[in-house]
């Protein structure tokens, strides 16, 4: 079923984010395709949950990044191959994994920084900090409407 004309409005704010996740995918990818990263868009997502929050158990990264928890453990395998994640066993529940940087892990974001903090520069340009402050309150606002 099509919404009525009354919310086009919803519509387009709608396309607008998916337009901007999508040109944030195609801007990191090709940043980490010319970087010769060696990693995928995907990855590098798990990759910046750690950096932010340090150790993370699975179920958390899978939420954080919208997706289910057995198609996180591919990217985690991967990325335990290339010795940039650590698994250990979660002290209060060992059925749950927590991810962690190594060193090396750590070491690959650093390397990584200026590439992001290029898109950061690049994505803020022309918004002012009430603009961006107003955006992220509205979204906020139209999260919790979902989700109360």
């Amino acid at each position: 079923m099509i919404p009525s004309k009354e919310f086009e409005h919803i519509r387009n704010t709608l396309d607008a984010i998916t337009s901007l996740r999508s040109a944030m995918r195609q801007f990191i990818s090709k940043k980490i395709k010319e970087g010769n990263y060696d990693i995928t868009y995907e990855m590098m997502q798990l990759l910046l949950v750690l950096w932010r929050g340090h150790e993370v158990n699975q179920q958390e990264i899978a939420n954080l990044l919208i997706k289910n928890k057995a198609s996180i453990t591919p990217l985690i395998d991967n990325l335990s191959k290339r010795k940039l994640v650590v698994r250990t066993e979660d002290p209060s529940d060992r059925r749950n994994k927590i991810i962690a940087l190594t060193k090396a892990g750590r070491e690959y974001m650093e390397a990584f920084s200026p590439v992001l903090d290029d898109f950061f520069h690049r994505i803020e340009t022309g918004v002012t900090m009430a603009e961006l402050e107003m955006v992220s309150e509205v979204l906020m606002k139209m999260r919790r409407n979902l989700v109360s």
